[in-house]
């Protein structure tokens, strides 16, 4: 079929990937398998539904291959397997940022997956325990900041059959014991843990942040524990390069394939006091068969890469404060700087995939100099110097409410289909609408072809003349016909049969491959039949 998506591989498969950072790992011997509960971390959620980044996983003892994978709306703060059951209890909260603490004591089938919060009223539980007597032993938060960060409430709870124990079943005002002691929330042995029940198998990753395919098959992806990483076109890792500090943001490789640009964020670790210091600012070009650092580009604030296909690249520093733009040559060499209107936004910059232009947004010039823009600089050469050009409102439809933010887009052979966050006001803030947008415009003057509107979170978007692929936070990947716009296909990406988080994707028309990395740190290498 031709709007099949099939994924052949995994790149960076590990046990306990679902799970994101490990904070839990109880081995339950008398029931073959693994308990194990992490957090994957924070994505911007738009949209309907919300986001929930905490995992409990459940795992065969011998393959550790996941059989549960459960999301949880806290961390994780106990796992206490029943002695003879197929049960585990977790306990869950935190301290909510304002005024109380908040939780849910989960009862989870280790063979069924079916989960029950015996709480009736949220509370963080710190710490739990079966007793000889089948009582489960818990440690309950106070219920607000008052009563202490530091300590506990204890109490004990029988059921007639915890295998059917109700929802509801524990009143947290029950617990009217003097206070003790809370001690850790997690175990600080627990990747330790990990990598032994793994025989060596599981190293810490994190969200793939950028993905580029090479026309030889190669995967270069960037991440938080990685400034760069190569994968060969049978999926083996070819070579990597460690972090400093928070990771590699973007990837943007030449079009021979030698070399891509990588921009940064955040912090480095000084070698000598082990302290966080302020990275400088910088963008790096790495040769790709090694791994190699052959230029570098200092920059006055965090960066945003424009390219086009035939390899010009603008590099253009981000924030409210004017600074001139850097244009690369294919050649990799300084063609021109150019002085741009500052950003006015602090959404992720406009990223055109397969571009014949340099597309930015920018606000102004136009009718409303508030108003965002999508610009064009057009590099130096027999015309003259370099010059940038606007070409039309990012807004398609200024009668509407519908508000747009720019994020990622494709350049067609006769259009710019771009996507992001939508924003609709209501006559009241419950009344309004958030969700997302793609939208397919002619160039060079930006009509509109047509208009994809739904409440799903993006995550990022790609495609050819024929399908744009729009890739969403829930797992969803929507195909729509790039000249209709008609959504001709859904797919729900799954590892091991259990849904992921995808967070960034590149396609390759000429490979028939969409790759798709994820908040946990893989890879999805799907294939898509012409």
């Amino acid at each position: 079929m031709p709007d099949e998506l099939t994924v052949r591989r995994i790149l960076g498969d590990q046990p306990f990937a679902e799970i994101g950072r490990p904070v839990w790992a109880v081995a339950d011997a008398r029931h073959g398998c693994v308990i194990a509960a992490g957090d994957l971390g924070h994505v911007m959620w738009r949209g309907t539904g919300q986001w929930l980044g905490h995992r409990i996983g459940v795992y065969e003892a011998g393959t550790l291959r996941p059989r549960h994978v459960v999301a949880s709306r806290y961390p994780v703060c106990a796992v206490e397997p029943h002695p003879e059951l197929p049960l585990v209890a977790v306990g869950t909260g935190r301290y909510d940022g304002s005024w109380d603490f908040q939780g849910e004591l989960l009862l989870l089938h280790l063979e069924t997956g079916q989960v029950t919060n015996l709480l009736c009223k949220s509370r963080q539980v710190r710490h739990l325990r079966w007793l000889e007597d089948g009582r489960l032993a818990m440690l309950l938060s106070p219920e607000d900041k008052d009563g202490g960060f530091r300590k506990g409430f204890e109490l004990a709870v029988a059921a007639d059959d915890w295998l059917s124990a109700p929802a509801g079943l524990v009143d947290p005002d029950d617990a009217r014991h003097p206070m003790v002691e809370s001690g850790l929330l997690h175990d600080p042995q627990v990747e330790d843990t990990l990598a032994r029940l793994a025989e060596g198998r599981w190293r810490r990753r994190a969200e793939v942040r950028d993905l580029a395919v090479l026309a030889d098959g190669r995967v270069l992806a960037t991440g938080l524990h990685t400034d760069l990483e190569c994968w060969d076109p049978s999926g083996a890792p070819t070579w990597a390069l460690p972090a400093e500090g928070e990771g590699s943001v973007r990837v943007e490789a030449a079009p021979d394939g030698e070399s891509a640009w990588v921009t940064y964020r955040g912090h480095r670790r000084d070698e000598g006091t082990g302290r966080l210091v302020d990275r400088a600012i910088a963008v790096q070009r790495v040769f790709t068969v090694d791994g190699d650092v052959v230029d570098t580009v200092d920059v006055p604030s965090a960066p945003a890469l424009h390219a086009t296909a035939e390899g010009w690249l603008a590099v253009r520093p981000q924030g409210r404060d004017a600074r001139p733009a850097l244009l690369l040559a294919p050649t990799h060499q300084e063609a021109a700087r150019l002085d741009l209107s500052p950003s006015r936004s602090n959404s992720p910059a406009l990223r055109v995939k397969h571009s014949d232009r340099l597309l930015y947004v920018d606000g102004g010039p136009g009718p409303d100099d508030d108003a965002p823009w999508i610009h064009a600089i057009d590099p130096p050469g027999a015309h003259g110097p370099a010059t940038v050009r606007a070409l039309f409102p990012l807004r398609w439809d200024p009668a509407s409410a519908l508000q747009p933010w720019y994020g990622p887009a494709v350049e067609l052979s006769a259009s710019l289909v771009h996507a992001g966050r939508s924003y609709e006001p209501g006559a009241t803030y419950l009344d309004s609408r958030e969700g997302t947008y793609v939208v397919s415009r002619q160039l060079p003057d930006g009509q509109t072809r047509w208009v994809h509107l739904t409440d799903k979170p993006l995550a990022d978007l790609d495609g050819d003349e024929r399908r744009v692929y729009v890739v969403y936070l829930t797992g969803e990947v929507e195909i729509l016909d790039a000249v209709t716009g008609e959504v001709r296909a859904r797919h729900t990406l799954r590892a091991h049969g259990h849904p992921v988080t995808p967070v960034s994707a590149a396609y390759r028309a000429d490979q028939q491959r969409l790759v798709v990395g994820t908040l946990d740190g893989r890879i999805l290498d799907c294939s898509v039949p012409d």
